[in-house]
């Protein structure tokens, strides 16, 4: 048995005794307030904020009962106001051990402050228990100095270790970085590779989108002008005035050659001699019978003017219609002509595209080369407005052509031959620039 003596110890400071013996030991505790408390109310009491002294009685028992610990709250058998006795109680023949025991002692002056029976002379005297907390102070005070040096190097070993991992881990940190960078970098060239591929190949194809663009806007702006009107609205007001204009003058015209014809025959009518009254007339002269002088009078001029002007009039009457007749021909044909000439140049434009894709793909995509037989086939009459009779030339038209430069011609055994004098190659070249 072993007994300690401290100061007067308060009820927080026996809890947290007994709870740390359980926490390293294992086993039991009780505690009595004059009678046993339970668990929650020993926690209750632990959690005062004021110190307390209502334990009557505390008791730790180790497991198997090798051991306890006793806090009978007397010193030396006898109640104090200044002290307190800790009675170790040991049991070998139940197993207790030397580890066990000094563990138990640790604990103990680890949470109370242990008095020399040599301090103490009078227990009633003041300044003996005001010197044994003094004596406890400075033990407790290396134990403090001891603690924060032990605390320092473990600091300092601590600080140690982790600045080591995290150099190990910055530079860690710093290879995978780099190591990214590089995969990076190397991702990036072959982007730029590619890009650069693609660029290339975008450049070389860039005129061909262009030129379907460009191709597609003219079909359909050929479309649209295939769809509108050929003549615009000005031009068939135009068209109209002079045709309404045309056919009043055609009007005016007939009628007033139908008047002049009309006239004309009412003139003949009236001025027409009778046969019959021409013979009376010439008796009665051979017979010297005086004959009434109201005899019609001659109007041959004016029945001549009259016979002009019907045939002037109706002459432009033709010739106003004959003008109004043409005008809508020209007219009908002006716009077949252009409806077809636009739909030629619909036609051309695709197939020109069409020749140029066929020749490019066949010439940088395939490394072929062109028959020029091909290209003029496939380009043969291209954008071509005036007729074939007029870009033909004849043989005849040819040797016409030479022959009017005034050449000699000689005609042997070796065919014909040409001698151009200088004046006539230099006509020739001229015709031919």
């Amino acid at each position: 048995m072993t007994n300690h003596v401290v100061t007067k110890l308060n009820d927080q400071t026996i809890i947290k005794l007994l709870y740390d013996l359980v926490d390293q030991l294992g086993g039991s505790i009780q505690v009595h307030v004059g009678t046993g408390i339970d668990k929650d109310n020993i926690d209750k009491l632990r959690a005062r904020k004021r110190a307390s002294y209502f334990i009557t009685r505390a008791v730790y028992k180790a497991p198997d009962g090798a051991l306890n610990v006793q806090i009978p709250r007397t010193h030396a058998g006898h109640a104090s106001a200044y002290y307190d006795d800790i009675t170790l109680h040991i049991e070998p023949s139940r197993g207790a051990t030397t580890d066990q025991i000094f563990l138990v002692n640790e604990i103990i002056e680890n949470n109370v402050k242990l008095i020399s029976p040599q301090s103490i002379r009078n227990p009633s005297d003041e300044l003996t228990v005001l010197q044994t907390e003094i004596a406890g102070l400075a033990d407790l005070h290396q134990k403090m100095v001891a603690d924060t040096s032990e605390l320092r190097s473990k600091l300092e070993s601590d600080y140690t270790e982790q600045r080591s991992m995290l150099e190990q881990r910055r530079t860690r940190v710093l290879e995978e970085l780099a190591e990214a960078e590089r995969a990076s970098a190397d991702r990036i060239s072959a982007d730029e590779a590619k890009l650069a591929e693609r660029i290339a190949q975008v450049d070389a194809s860039d005129h061909m989108f262009a030129r379907r663009k460009l191709r597609e806007d003219i079909t359909l702006e050929v479309r649209e002008s295939l769809a509108r009107p050929v003549s615009s609205t000005q031009s068939l007001y135009k068209l109209l005035l002079v045709t309404l204009g045309s056919m009043a003058a055609i009007g005016g015209c007939a009628y007033l050659a139908f008047e002049s014809f009309e006239s004309f025959i009412s003139l003949a009518a009236s001025s027409s001699v009778n046969v019959a009254d021409l013979l009376a007339r010439a008796g009665a002269q051979a017979a010297n019978v005086q004959m009434p002088s109201t005899v019609p009078r001659d109007n041959t001029y004016l029945l001549w003017l009259m016979a002009i002007r019907g045939f002037l009039l109706s002459g432009v009457a033709i010739g106003f219609t004959y003008y109004l007749v043409s005008m809508f021909r020209t007219s009908y044909d002006v716009d077949i002509r252009s409806l077809r000439e636009l739909q030629r140049y619909g036609m051309d434009i695709n197939r020109a595209s069409w020749v140029i894709e066929t020749a490019m793909e066949m010439t940088t995509k395939e490394g072929a080369a062109l028959p020029e037989r091909w290209i003029e086939g496939a380009t043969a009459g291209l954008f071509q407005v005036s007729s074939n009779k007029e870009s033909e030339v004849t043989s005849l038209s040819a040797l016409g052509a030479v022959m009017g430069l005034g050449p000699e011609v000689s005609v042997g055994p070796e065919g014909a031959h040409f001698k151009l004098s200088p004046k006539a190659a230099r006509k020739a070249a001229a015709d031919g620039d």
